[in-house]
């Protein structure tokens, strides 16, 4: 206590859809004492980047004009610059909130960045284009209008290891920010699901997991998205007490536009 994750999200309704969603888990722990924080202060710089940086490259077209560039750009850029925004956030909440001189911890000489430390995901969806970021653990899930259940790919990284994980925190944070696009040339998939990595611990395998993605649909496609959104905290509160005892946080997009 107190919850360590964070949501944001931004959306625009018309001819075309638009939504950014941000999820991020704060450490939590002795090490960690202000991660909650650094996981607010995650969505809102993430969030804030991709609607103000890479949503009006798709908008004008000139991201789809030269697909393999615009990748290169952000490939090259967007991770340092969410990184430096994230540090400077917090940076700023530690001058306007100095740590107590005679505060009690594990770790005393724990860093700035380490107080703070917190994973991130991130999606832009556009009719167009796809855009998903990931910075430490936790699950991408999209399910298309036939209910196939799939993970955007490259998004999966070789240094988490059982409970370890890389994070806004680490040194040069910026090199293990993971990027997928994903052009849309027919239909867009007809859900996509962020979680922090509660959700998937609860679950004895990645295809128990992945289930949840399927029932989701099918909850939406049978009774709408009002349904599940009502019924959503409770069930993340029976997973994770009759799994891993995480927090748990989703973020859960779709077009009510084509259901059945």
């Amino acid at each position: 206590m107190p919850n360590q994750d964070a949501l944001s999200w931004w959306s625009a309704e018309g001819e075309r859809p638009l939504a950014v969603l941000c999820v991020a888990d704060g450490h939590g722990g002795s090490e960690y004492t202000r991660s909650d924080i650094g996981a607010r202060r995650a969505v809102e710089q993430a969030q804030m980047l991709l609607v103000s940086e890479a949503l009006p490259c798709i908008l004008d077209g000139s991201a789809l004009i030269d697909l393999v560039q615009f990748k290169r750009h952000l490939d090259q850029q967007l991770p340092k610059e969410l990184v430096k925004r994230w540090l400077a956030s917090i940076h700023e909440h530690a001058t306007d909130h100095p740590f107590p001189e005679n505060k009690t911890s594990a770790q005393p000489d724990s860093s700035v960045e380490r107080r703070y430390g917190s994973t991130l995901l991130a999606a832009l969806l556009t009719p167009r284009l796809h855009l998903y970021i990931q910075l430490g653990d936790g699950d991408i899930l999209t399910v298309s209008e036939e209910g196939k259940v799939t993970r955007p790919p490259s998004l999966a990284d070789s240094h988490l290891i059982a409970n370890y994980t890389t994070s806004l925190c680490s040194k040069n944070a910026w090199r293990f920010v993971r990027i997928h696009f994903q052009q849309i040339d027919k239909k867009p998939p007809f859900l996509v699901m962020l979680a922090s990595d509660g959700y998937a611990n609860s679950f004895a395998d990645d295809t128990a997991f992945e289930r949840v993605g399927k029932d989701i649909f099918g909850t939406i496609q049978q009774n709408g998205p009002a349904a599940v959104a009502s019924q959503l905290p409770g069930w993340l509160a029976e997973t994770s007490e009759a799994g891993s005892g995480d927090d748990i946080s989703v973020i859960i997009a779709t077009d009510a536009s084509r259901l059945r």
